[in-house]
């Protein structure tokens, strides 16, 4: 009986297997190296895979303390389970963190943060400056004066009789 010829599904090399092998003994002996020590496949950059890497605190090797750098210059802090944190990188922008310790609550969905000198890792307080994103384009006058209301007793307590109290007014 003569055995047939397999191509490899890992290099396209022909072999001759000794069994159901789908790939070459070549092909074979390297994913045996590329195992982590639980048997499952190792991360590229890594000695583990993915379910054995420490995945948070000091135990992991690129650990800095809970801080980081975000892509666009923003510094990014620690906070897992932050309503603006996601589940796989639990990191808040530091600025938003330190407008909320500043205000005492959370930010509203239509407040950000805006740094006044342009530095992006400038987080002190003197440096940052709470902002509301206008109301929507299109909106009729009467809603308009309604959002601005809203806008004015949201930052202002809309007190009667305060300077920026417009509710007697039309």
């Amino acid at each position: 009986m003569r055995t047939r010829m397999k191509k490899c599904r890992g290099c396209d090399r022909q072999f001759q297997p000794s069994s159901r092998h789908l790939h070459c003994p070549a092909c074979r002996r390297q994913a045996s190296h590329d195992q982590c020590a639980c048997g499952e496949p190792k991360q590229s950059t890594s000695s583990t895979c993915r379910s054995c890497q420490p995945t948070a605190g000091e135990d992991n090797g690129n650990w800095r303390g809970g801080k980081t750098y975000h892509k666009a210059g923003y510094l990014m802090r620690r906070v897992p389970g932050h309503p603006r944190a996601r589940p796989r990188s639990p990191y808040v922008f530091e600025h938003v963190l330190v407008m909320e310790e500043r205000l005492g609550r959370r930010l509203l969905a239509d407040e950000s943060v805006h740094h006044l000198n342009g530095v992006k890792d400038d987080n002190r307080v003197e440096n940052l400056e709470l902002w509301v994103r206008p109301q929507p384009s299109g909106i009729r006058a009467s809603d308009a004066v309604v959002w601005a209301r809203e806008i004015l007793a949201r930052y202002d307590n809309g007190a009667p009789g305060s300077s920026n109290s417009d509710q007697g007014k039309p």
